[in-house]
């Protein structure tokens, strides 16, 4: 019953083994996925939702992760490298812009100085004149400068922020910043597109460039007068236009074979690291075949171990029998012939009466060793004996042998009843009194019995002198004795230890019982 439970259990880890090395989906795992939310099965179908949806994002990341890593590292790259390249390049064209502005209010600000500044009179009371001919010399300036960067329109505004040429409405002053930081002194350049004061509808059509540049100073530096210079912008977008085009290519142009190397470099990485994932898993896959095969050849093993032990139990029992059957009837038989001989006869002489004596008391000697031995080695009622009663069969046995009581102390903890164990456990404790009996025969004798663990542990002491052996043949006896017991004890996967001390010696047997119903 034993053998079969644990043959039984093996056999069940070792079809696991097998599943998990086939990649196959074992009991353990359709429970698994009976617990797992959303499972349709026909006991829980109307308490498990159903999964949701993955949404965009999660479906996008999902598909991202079945890529092969080169191309993960391409894509990301890829955003990275033209993200900053981009911003590089906008970067430039924005730094570029500011100098063609720049640029520009210098031009607007010498043509102020230049062209109008010297057109400018003052009347007797120290107020600036816009007459009808200044008025004309003014507009004669209108519509000159290269294509694309002629002058549309120039104003002239007063300290206060009046504008007083042209004439505006007198609706009170109306600084903004621009014409602020003209009087202050700067040279501000801005677009028509960004509202700062009121325009004509053509001026709002058209994106001129503003100027706003100090036109008139007094003795102390202060300005009197600011001019603004309405510019054609069409040349300057242009080149700004250009410039950013012209950063895009050359950042499309170092960005392009960039990646590429790159991409070139991580997919040779990307090709190593999948050969060595393969190599890898190909030696897990023979590594599991390796286990595989080890636990069928450790099973075949342990099965031919006990068989084994078995077998000796029975050869034993049949030794036993065929002595009880054979030899002890033979003896027997002529232990009865020689008492016949032995009584009072006319025919016999007292000197071969003395010698039948002897021989008699030889031959009864020599069957009562025989029916010892096969008493031994015949063992029906262990057939249905648990550990505890096994063991104390055996101290009663070497009670009846020697006359001499041991002490059992300690349980099993279970009612195991399988003759084999029963057997093994039978012969070591006897073995091991038997022994301390021939070798330190002033010792006593104890037999201790636990269960930690899952194991059952039997111990067989002897306590007072440490035996002493007087011939080699009782050196060798022991080594074979020992060497029985573990033999014994291993075909049920344990272990034997000897401890030999100053004061006697013990010897301890381990039996895994552990996972046994």
């Amino acid at each position: 019953m034993h053998q079969s439970k644990l043959k039984c259990r093996q056999e069940k880890a070792l079809e696991r083994v097998r599943v998990k090395a086939r990649g196959g989906r074992g009991a353990d795992a359709e429970i698994l996925d009976r617990t797992r939310p959303g499972v349709m099965n026909t006991k829980w179908n109307a308490f498990l939702p159903e999964p949701a949806p993955p949404s965009l994002v999660e479906s996008a990341w999902l598909r991202l992760k079945s890529l092969s890593l080169s191309a993960q590292f391409l894509i990301a790259a890829s955003l990275i490298v033209f993200g900053l390249m981009t911003g590089v390049s906008l970067f430039v064209a924005a730094q570029v812009e500011k100098a063609a502005l720049n640029a520009a209010g210098s031009a607007g600000a010498v043509r102020l100085q230049t062209l109008v500044a010297p057109l400018l009179e003052r009347a007797e009371d120290g107020e600036f004149r816009f007459d009808e001919q200044f008025q004309a010399r003014v507009s004669s300036l209108i519509g000159t400068g290269p294509p694309g960067q002629r002058v549309t329109n120039i104003k002239i505004w007063s300290a206060d922020g009046r504008q007083v040429y042209p004439l505006a409405p007198a609706d009170g002053p109306e600084l903004f910043e621009e014409l602020e930081r003209a009087l202050a002194g700067e040279t501000i350049v801005s677009r028509t597109t960004v509202a700062k004061h009121s325009y004509t509808d053509e001026e709002e059509a058209q994106s001129l460039l503003e100027v706003y540049s100090p036109l008139v100073r007094s003795p102390e530096g202060e300005v009197l007068l600011a001019g603004e210079v309405y510019e054609e912008s069409e040349v300057l977008e242009r080149q700004i236009a250009e410039t950013r085009q012209t950063s895009m290519a050359g950042v499309l142009l170092l960005s392009v074979p960039m990646l590429s190397l790159l991409y070139l470099v991580v997919r040779r990485g990307a090709q190593l690291i999948e050969q060595q994932r393969r190599t890898l898993k190909e030696s897990l896959r023979n590594a599991i075949e390796l286990s595989v095969e080890n636990n069928r050849l450790r099973l075949l093993a342990d099965n031919a171990r006990t068989e084994a032990g078995k077998l000796n139990e029975r050869i034993l029992d049949q030794i036993g029998a065929d002595l009880h059957d054979g030899s002890v009837q033979l003896l027997t038989l002529l232990k009865l012939r020689l008492s016949d001989l032995v009584t009072p006869r006319p025919d016999v002489s007292p000197e071969m009466r003395d010698a039948l004596t002897k021989i008699l008391d030889l031959v009864g000697s020599v069957l009562d060793e025989v029916r010892n031995l096969s008493a031994g080695l015949v063992l029906p009622e262990l057939e249905d004996a648990s550990i505890d009663e096994a063991l104390q069969l055996a101290t009663k046995r070497y009670l009846e042998i020697t006359g001499r009581e041991t002490v059992l102390t300690g349980c099993a903890g279970t009612d195991l009843r399988i003759p084999d164990l029963s057997i093994c456990l039978y012969r070591f404790v006897l073995e091991g009194l038997m022994n301390s009996y021939r070798h330190a025969n002033g010792n006593s004798q104890m037999v201790r019995c636990s269960y930690k663990s899952g194991r059952l542990f039997v111990a067989v002491v002897d306590i007072g002198q440490r035996p002493v052996f007087s011939s080699k043949r009782e050196v060798q006896r022991a080594r074979l004795g020992k060497v029985s017991q573990k033999r014994r004890v291993r075909t049920f996967g344990g272990r034997v230890r000897y401890f030999p001390r100053r004061n006697g010696s013990f010897v301890v047997a381990s039996l895994p019982i552990g996972n046994v119903d």
